[in-house]
């Protein structure tokens, strides 16, 4: 019997080890690497993702990281390579990454029966080539009129895994705050706001360490009765004035290969607001979100998330008004508070994906609640939606693009949101 056991137990280990091998015992040397681009994309971008360089010898698995890495960097229509030997032990890496048409002048139309919007502007997510994100915009809307300037580093122009942005933006919002569905007040301010973010600093691509990110934000904001026609009590006057710091860490990792995600990612941060003049006073905010994706394969996707908030902040203009952002279908503000919560499930389906044409749906259900006590949002009954997407898009131009939601809410008549 002793025997049998020696014999099952190396059988089985052998057995397992072989399993394992399958996927990266092949091994190659790369002697030359050769990259096929269409327009943009710098070869320097391309290479700060590899895992390796050329003169190395490497695996199934760093050559899959190196392209998940090239994926992710998520200005490509298209990523993809070959191997072919050029001697008994060299081999040729051709390496294929297609870069979308990233650089957007544009006028979009959104918006359901309850929130119109219109934006005009151009971005750019891949600024001369390099990854960098630029973009001047300008939103008119039923509840926001901005305006907003941003630029932005990626890491692979900074220290190990670091980036830096920065944001100029201002305008003008409406907010209503409502009770048993009825609006009860409203808050009308113009704001001034000068942000900026350093993310991940001191971190090594992709394998976790203590890495916070680091924000500010240099901001006003002045109530005006004017911005608004309305017989609903209006906030007190006022105008504050701050510089808000923030602080936050996340670990995880989200994959993505075109459209689809696959991975987790969790994250907390802490703010403080210090006043800058006597009618500001300080306060604190805290916020938690996860979130995690799951490709099955190059049809479905499955993703679930959730998030929540809260600032010890009164001020009519800091506090959270939920929107369509949080559960589709919601009137803006419907519910708001200091505190807030939502969760939400969507099932994705990717029928058709060329370069020059995609269609998808997605179903989904959405769940959230705001009020002025945190734990009094987990009391009542959250707002629920349930609905479906379905979005045409090109993804070699990935902003010629137009969906439609349909979306269930009880109570509510928003049944349709839409984006072109």
């Amino acid at each position: 019997m002793k025997k049998i056991c020696i014999y099952i137990f190396f059988t089985t280990w052998a057995l397992n080890g072989l399993a394992q091998n399958n996927g990266s015992s092949k091994v190659w040397q790369i002697d030359s690497l050769v990259i096929h681009k269409n327009w943009r994309t710098r070869d320097k971008i391309i290479l700060r993702e590899l895992e390796f360089n050329v003169g190395e010898t490497i695996n199934q698995d760093c050559l899959q990281q190196s392209i998940n890495q090239v994926w992710n960097i998520g200005n490509f229509a298209q990523v993809n390579y070959s191997i072919d030997s050029i001697s008994p032990t060299g081999h040729v890496l051709n390496l294929t990454a297609r870069d979308a048409f990233n650089f957007v002048p544009y006028i979009t139309v959104s918006g359901n029966n309850d929130d119109k919007n219109m934006a005009l502007g151009f971005s750019d997510n891949n600024f001369l080539g390099r990854n960098i994100d630029l973009s001047l915009s300008g939103n008119i809307g039923t509840y926001s009129n901005s305006y907003k300037l941003s630029f932005g580093l990626p890491r692979q122009l900074l220290y190990k895994n670091m980036t830096l942005s920065v944001q100029l933006s201002a305008g003008s919002s409406n907010n209503f705050r409502y009770k048993n569905n009825k609006k009860v007040s409203v808050v009308a301010y113009h704001s001034k706001q000068f942000s900026g973010n350093i993310g991940n600093p001191w971190h090594s691509d992709y394998n976790y360490s203590f890495s916070p990110n680091l924000s500010w934000n240099l901001f006003q904001h002045k109530t005006d009765t004017s911005l608004v026609d309305t017989d609903v009590h209006f906030a007190e006057d006022y105008k504050v004035n701050y510089l808000a710091l923030s602080i936050g860490e996340s670990f995880g990792l989200i994959n993505r290969i075109r459209h689809q995600h696959n991975g987790y990612s969790i994250s907390g941060a802490y703010g403080i607001g210090i006043g800058l003049d006597n009618n500001s006073p300080i306060y604190h905010a805290l916020s938690f979100g996860a979130s995690y994706y799951k490709t099955f394969n190059p049809i479905v996707e499955l993703s679930a998330s959730f998030s929540t908030g809260y600032i010890t902040s009164t001020i009519p203009s800091l506090i959270h008004y939920m929107n369509s952002g949080d559960v589709k279908g919601i009137i803006n503000g419907q519910e708001s508070g200091q505190a807030n919560y939502n969760g939400k499930l969507n099932a994705g389906f990717t029928y058709l994906n060329y370069n020059w044409f995609a269609m998808e749906q997605s179903v989904y259900a959405h769940l959230g609640m705001a009020n002025d006590r945190y734990f009094d949002i987990y009391k009542h009954k959250p707002r629920i939606s349930i609905g479906t997407r379905f979005r045409f898009w090109t993804p070699m131009i990935p902003w010629l693009a137009a969906s439609i939601h349909f979306t269930y809410v009880k109570g509510n008549n928003n049944w349709f949101h839409l984006d072109i």
